[in-house]
Parts: C-alpha cells; structure tokens; sequence
C-alpha cells in the first residue's frame, strides 16, 4: 500500500514542485502517451511502484538544513526602543553576520503579489550570542524614506545553541500592489544592542498581459502577514478583497467541489501534500470570490481518503475561512486511506457517487461545477468508474487541476468526469490559475 501517514515539511511557494515541472505543451504529451497504455493494469502498477520507490528521494529538501524562525508579528515588542529609523537611514551594516536575500516580485497562487526575502545566520554566529533575543524586523519606505506600512517584528529567544551544520533561517514576504518601493531588514540582538541592517529598492511591475486586469484593484496597497510560514506550509493564508465580478442574465448555482485529500500517488510525500493543501486553498480562496450578477455560490470540500465530506458551506456570501483552514490541517495530517472507504470501492467510488449528488439542477438556475483537484491516481483501480450522466441536470462542469509532477501523467478524476464533458485546466503555475478563473468568468459573463 502506498499511502502512509505522513508529516509536515516543506512549501514550494507557489505550490507547484517548479524545480521538476515540465512545459504544458510536455505535459500534454507524456499525457497523451500515458492514456494509450492506461488500459494495461500491469503499466498502470508500474508507474506506482516507481512512484513509491524514487520519490522520496527526488522531493527531499535540497540546500544546507536550517532552523526556522516562527515567522509571527510580535505585537509587543516596542519599536520606540530602538533607533529604527536611523538604522534604515544608513549605508547597510554587519555587526551581526548575516546573508541576505531579495527574490524578484512574483504572482502567487492566491493571485497576490509578493517580494519574497531570506536572512540567515550560521550556527557559529547564532551560538556566539550565547543567550538573550533576536528580533527581524522589516519594513517598507518609498525612496524618500517615508514609511509605507508598520514593520513586522519577529522574535527569536536565544535559549540554545543550535547544531554546527545548521542556520537560523528568516523566511518571509511582502504583499504588494504594483509600484516602486525600498525594503529595510533589520537583526537585532536586545543583549548587546548589536544589529545588521540593509535596503534594496525593488520594483513590482504590472502583471503583462493581465486576463484579470483589476482582480487585486481592492487589496491593501502593501501588507505583512501576522503569521506566515514559507519554508514549511503550515499555514494557510486566506484573505478578501478580491475583485471578480459576474455579468450574468441568468441564475446561477456555483457549486465548487474540492477533492481536499491529497492525491494517493504522493501521500507519502511530504512536501507534496503540503503543495497539494497550499494549492486547495489558494484555488478555493480565490474562486470563494467570484461575485455573481444573479445566484449563489456553495463549497463542498471532499476527503476520499477517509469517504466523507469534511467541509460543506452552501450559499455564502464569505468563505468561512477558520473552519476551512483547519479541516486542511486535519487531512494534511492524517494521510492514510481508511478500511471503510476500501471496503466500499475506494476513492473512486466516492468521488463518483459524491460528484452524482451535485448534478440535479434546480429548475430555476443553472448550475455551474467546478471540480478542483490534484491529478489522481487512486488505489482500486476498479473503482475508477465514470460518473451517471443525468438526462434533466442543465450542467457546464470545469476541472481545475493541478499537477505536481511531470510523472502526474494518469488522473482517474478525468476518467470519472468524462461523461460531463467538462472543460480542463492544467495548472503548473499561478498564471495558469489566473488563465483558468478568467476563462470561466467569460463563459459566465455569456449566461
């Protein structure tokens, strides 16, 4: 059996594994020579045994091991205490050894813009400060120097010393609208008064060719995070103020369906499942907010692995984010298939008879579905049964899928949807989902 319990590790940030995607138009064609032998039980083993086998190895965490700071906003510490506004006024300074780093504006998955940024300390200098606190503080100026934003501070007690193969590692971002803007660091050691400080200018250009130009038109100018958690993804940030309106005529029903379990094939992938967790709430923040002229939008959350709907929120206005968050938590943390759900078909099977339930119309609207789900490969093959067509469901289906891998060449999900005739979306990217929602937006915006 592939599918373990597994644990917490670490995030790609854009949750797609980038460092072993391959181009859409690779992806299409290992999928399309996969499909041709999907027939054949004995290539369909195969490729899960290989799965199992290497995949450990080609997803373990590359570079130096590290400590990670808890990346929260210490509300407490008082900024008047130390002379801030002069450290960032200066030529950037080392008092404390320190590297930094300043990664080029990106569009994440949630389809905000972030400049990411590191600073790391290696084991010998953090253990020569021998007790006492850290504190990494960021901020945001224009180029006169104005602030733009309250810093974030971040705590770290010095209450030990770490291992010599080891770096203390401040992982964080800032989320922005586009515009030109100076970003301070600042490390402060409180026992000695000792600090290091630098700024860079950095630019956030416009996103070209924008298929959703003025989504992010409401969301704060600049923003930190309370709590943020880059290196490991166990966090999930879901914000408001999105900008995706509707123009339709006609009623509609939005029903978005998520297979929140992530995808059997990589259960025992740590940092997969947590790319898989990262990549459901992006996509369901996101598409929460779509606004429609006439109709309603609901979300049921699916958990196949276990056979149960784990979230369910009909008819909302705002997506009850606390409740989703931790039923992500929840999953990620539980990552074994259990004896009922084999008993009873499988994943497959559930999935199937969950989608069936969502494909009667009302007779006054029409319904929209959007399934959105990882590239599936479920344990009984034999489950994997399309799904009923109903002669009187009035249905348009779309399949959000995202993939994690470049062997994600099998999705039973599109085996068991293909009876709907739904529309498909690959998504290897954040632009890829921006792609995907304004596309269903313009098919709507035609009801």
């Amino acid at each position: 059996m592939f599918r373990q319990l597994v644990g917490i590790a670490l995030l790609v940030s854009t949750c797609v594994a980038s460092s072993s995607l391959q181009s859409p138009a690779d992806i299409t064609g290992q999928r399309e020579a996969e499909r041709q032998r999907q027939q054949s039980p004995q290539e369909r083993q195969r490729l899960l045994t290989s799965l199992s086998r290497d995949s450990e190895n080609r997803f373990s965490a590359r570079g130096r091991p590290f400590v990670d700071a808890v990346m929260k906003h210490d509300a407490a510490f008082d900024l008047n205490s130390i002379p801030l506004a002069q450290w960032i006024e200066t030529h950037d300074s080392q008092e404390i050894p320190w590297k930094t780093r300043i990664e080029n504006s990106s569009l994440r998955m949630d389809q905000r813009l972030e400049v990411p940024y590191t600073a790391t300390v290696q084991a010998k200098d953090v253990n020569s400060l021998v007790t006492g606190d850290l504190y990494f503080i960021a901020s945001v100026t224009d180029a006169s120097g104005n602030s733009l934003i309250s810093p974030k501070v971040v705590h770290y007690a010095l209450d030990g010393k770490i291992s010599d193969d080891k770096e203390l590692r401040f992982t964080d971002s800032v989320l922005t609208q586009p515009g030109d803007y100076v970003l301070h660091l600042v490390l402060y050691e409180s026992r000695t008064g000792r600090h290091s400080a630098m700024k860079r200018s950095i630019t956030v250009s416009q996103t070209t060719d924008d298929p959703l130009p003025g989504a992010g038109k409401e969301l704060p100018q600049l923003e930190f995070l309370d709590l943020s958690d880059r290196e490991r993804g166990t966090v999930f940030q879901f914000f408001k103020g999105l900008s995706l309106p509707v123009a339709n005529k006609r009623t509609i029903q939005l029903e978005l369906v998520s297979l929140l379990s992530p995808p059997e094939q990589w259960s025992d992938q740590r940092q997969i499942v947590r790319t898989h967790m990262q990549c459901m709430a992006a996509a369901l923040n996101t598409l929460s907010q779509v606004r429609l002229a006439q109709g309603l939008v609901s979300l049921t959350g699916l958990d196949a692995a276990h056979g149960s709907v784990v979230f369910q929120q009909p008819d909302f206005d705002q997506l009850n984010w606390q409740e989703l968050s931790a039923v992500l938590n929840k999953v990620a943390d539980d990552n074994t298939v259990s004896l009922s759900t084999m008993e009873n078909g499988g994943g497959g099977a559930f999935l199937r008879e969950s989608l069936a339930r969502h494909l009667t119309a009302p007779p006054d609207a029409t319904k929209i579905i959007v399934v959105i789900s990882g590239s599936e490969v479920f344990q009984s093959a034999g489950s994997v049964k399309s799904v009923n067509l109903k002669k009187n469901c009035d249905c348009r289906v779309y399949h959000v899928r995202f993939r994690y891998d470049i062997r994600d060449a099998y999705d039973d999900v599109e085996k068991i949807l293909k009876p709907l005739g739904p529309k498909t979306f690959d998504i290897t990217s954040p632009r890829d989902f921006r792609k995907a929602v304004a596309e269903i937006i313009r098919d709507l915006n035609k009801l």
